[in-house]
């Protein structure tokens, strides 16, 4: 019997050999790395104005979109030495394809200069709802109403803003000298 016993013994080691040898090449546990998915940040679209008169650089500007006077003024260098600036209002709204002017002493800044007393009109052919919505009466939903009319057929005259439907008699004559045809 001791030949059994010594089967035996064998053959337990052997099977205690197997089983930790079997249980050490269990997978190992992965790490799973977690990702939050976040939105891509969305581009700020920009706008290109240009800039004159008493300023350290005169020339076109790019800017983000809703940028006022000052701002543009700014990226232009700054104000001259000899920029008068009483005329201007350098708080106001800069639109794509604007002109700002700023005036020497004593020369009085040329018609259509924004930040001067003519404030550029919106040209209702090519302004995005977020210009349209800067008009009186217009807000979101009758800016992306009036895009979309006018990307299925071109405005030939303001007035097509009532006759289309889109705007009010009344908010149309609040808003009809506030806008331009290009």
């Amino acid at each position: 019997m001791p030949r059994i016993v010594v089967f035996a013994v064998v053959g337990a080691l052997g099977l205690g050999i197997a089983f930790a040898l079997f249980r050490s090449r269990a997978p190992a546990a992965v790490p799973i790395a977690v990702v939050e998915e976040t939105a891509a940040p969305t581009p700020v679209p920009l706008i290109v104005v240009d800039v004159g008169g008493a300023v350290a650089r005169p020339g076109i500007v790019r800017l983000s979109y809703g940028t006022r006077v000052a701002d543009a003024i700014a990226a232009a260098g700054g104000l001259a030495p000899d920029a008068d600036v009483a005329s201007l209002n350098r708080a106001a709204l800069l639109r794509d394809g604007a002109r700002v002017y700023v005036p020497h002493y004593g020369e009085t800044p040329p018609a259509g200069s924004l930040g001067s007393e003519s404030e550029t009109k919106i040209d209702l052919n090519h302004a995005g709802a977020a210009e349209l919505e800067s008009l009186p009466g217009i807000g979101p939903a009758t800016a992306s109403r009036i895009v979309r009319s006018r990307d299925q057929r071109p405005f030939g005259k303001v007035d097509e803003l009532q006759t289309r439907g889109l705007v009010t008699a009344r908010v149309l004559a609040d808003i009809r000298d506030l806008l331009t045809l290009r």
